[in-house]
């Protein structure tokens, strides 16, 4: 299973296996500070043998953690090392209760197209914030005594932004593109994951949101009801995400 933010959903879509939890743009100050249980919606119940990977954290490092060190007065880095300190406290209550296997995901190189610049001396100093940022997040991460899947050399350039030709355009790295996840996930946890070739884009995958048994019956009701009429059907509606994680969510 993986859950969290948009990550969740493009970073796995070539994995066969993956079952896909996306929250929207959902991040990990909130995960923090309201509980990873929270993120949970009621038809994702992970349970004894099972592997949930949390993919939080990208917005956060390219949005959150440089504007509130700028309110707070303090580096990128010290506010990005409260914020992991916080969401570690966080995991650990989570995986105390929960009975899979639970794993985090490494955050992806970033898009400069998507980079917040203002507040930086000049372009180059927002990317190598940026990067340390990404850098020391993944690094403590990996120490937070999970399993942690870390795919992000496979995709990255030497000053830490995405190689175009595994970009999405946005800020994800494009499914179509899976050997560096599926070589970490072979990795981290010693056992085969078969690639997929997923749609585009990839949104169909991810698990439909929870209905209660009875809001199921009563939807099958009513189609029955309206076909009997001879009223067709409505269309269905998009994704309600059509952003994602840009800065102005």
């Amino acid at each position: 299973m993986t859950l969290g933010d948009s990550h969740s959903l493009y970073s796995f879509a070539g994995v066969a296996e993956a079952k896909i939890y996306w929250r929207g743009p959902v991040t990990m100050h909130r995960a923090a500070r309201d509980g990873i249980a929270s993120l949970l919606p009621k038809n994702c119940r992970p349970k004894a043998g099972d592997v949930l990977i949390l993919s939080l954290g990208e917005i956060d490092s390219r949005v959150h953690v440089p504007r509130i060190a700028r309110l707070n007065a303090r580096s990128s880095l010290e506010e990005a090392e409260a914020l992991l300190g916080r969401f570690e406290v966080a995991l650990k209550h989570f995986r105390a209760k929960c009975p899979a296997t639970v794993a985090l995901a490494s955050l992806v190189p970033f898009n400069p197209a998507y980079l917040e610049y203002d507040g930086y001396e000049n372009a180059e100093a927002c990317r190598a914030d940026t990067k340390a940022v990404r850098d020391r997040m993944n690094a403590r991460m990996a120490s937070m005594g999970v399993p942690f899947v870390d795919f992000h050399d496979g995709y990255a350039n030497a000053d830490g932004s995405i190689q175009p030709r595994f970009s999405d355009n946005n800020v994800h790295i494009d499914p179509r593109h899976s050997e560096p996840v599926l070589a970490a996930l072979r990795e981290t946890f010693g056992r085969e994951f078969t690639s997929r070739q997923p749609p585009w884009p990839p949104d169909s995958l991810a698990e439909k949101p929870y209905q209660s048994p009875w809001k199921r019956f009563r939807r099958a009701v009513r189609a029955k009801v309206k076909a009997w009429l001879g009223i067709k059907p409505t269309p269905a509606r998009t994704s309600p995400v059509t952003q994602r994680e840009n800065p102005q969510q």
